[in-house]
């Protein structure tokens, strides 16, 4: 029953099959059930398209010499992208602290690459093909503080004083035991300890501006993001005042009024 409950679920979110999506999630938001009935229903209901789901380990890899195995490292980012991970066909990247997962034809090459990317979220890496791809991002029964494209969003635009200067050498062991390196510049911002806390001021923005809708997933409330309208959005932002986010409380309509959005 919960199966077809949350499949009618998408259904009703004008999600299709053959969307490319990345999900953050809360299990426990979605109500009493089933985490393998959860993703049998999303492998099968998005076999078509591409579905992704953040395997970050950032919690505790995080200091030089650390190691970050692609099968062994557990995510720190909840119950389902922990046994998504344990389905066959799944694939994972190679990036040490905000690696993606994903299943679908697209995967493998577009989680290829990660162990080069010297950033967490970089523009060049998986974060910045969702735009590319023209994914939708789905928060189930969390909010934008866990919606890590915004972080390569910042990035494509330069935003200052996110990156630490210095880097942090990593080990990673790849699926067939050989290990290499990977140097990276985590997170840093000497104006908030958390930046991603920042991000949800722009929820009832993005509501406004259609560049999300809300709906519900089995008891979740949930929001689907649109990632180039948030890329677009944010670009008009940024050419104004790219520490908004951090140093404004409440955003000045200013910043997003009037624009000529393509899809308004």
């Amino acid at each position: 029953m919960i199966l077809e409950d949350l499949r009618n679920d998408l259904i009703k979110a004008k999600l299709l099959p053959t969307d490319k999506v990345l999900i953050h999630s809360s299990l426990k938001q979605m109500g009493n059930v089933d985490a393998d009935d959860v993703l049998d229903t999303l492998i099968d209901y998005f076999k078509d398209g591409l579905l992704l789901f953040p395997t970050h380990t950032w919690g505790y890899i995080k200091n030089n010499g650390d190691t970050f195995d692609v099968i062994n490292s557990k995510p720190n980012v909840g119950i389902l992208p922990t046994l998504f991970l344990k389905r066959e066909g799944v694939i994972r990247s190679l990036h040490p602290t905000h690696s993606m997962a994903g299943i679908g034809e697209l995967a493998l090459k577009y989680l290829a690459g990660e162990e080069k990317i010297d950033t967490p979220c970089s523009p060049k890496g998986v974060y910045g093909r969702l735009y590319d791809i023209d994914a939708k991002i789905i928060l189930i029964g969390v909010n934008h503080v866990k919606n890590t494209y915004i972080h390569s969003v910042e990035e494509s635009f330069n935003v200052l004083n996110r990156i630490a200067n210095e880097s942090t050498t990593f080990n990673i062991i790849k699926k067939d035991g050989t290990k290499i390196r990977s140097a990276v510049h985590k997170h840093y911002c000497s104006l908030h300890p958390h930046v991603s806390e920042c991000y949800q001021k722009l929820d009832p923005i993005f509501l406004e501006l259609e560049v999300e809708y809300k709906t519900k997933l089995l008891a979740a409330d949930t929001t689907i993001c649109y990632s180039r309208r948030i890329y677009k959005v944010l670009e008009e932002m940024f050419k104004q005042q790219k520490q908004l986010l951090v140093e404004e409380d409440n955003i000045k309509e200013q910043y997003y009024q009037n624009k000529d959005y393509e899809w308004l």
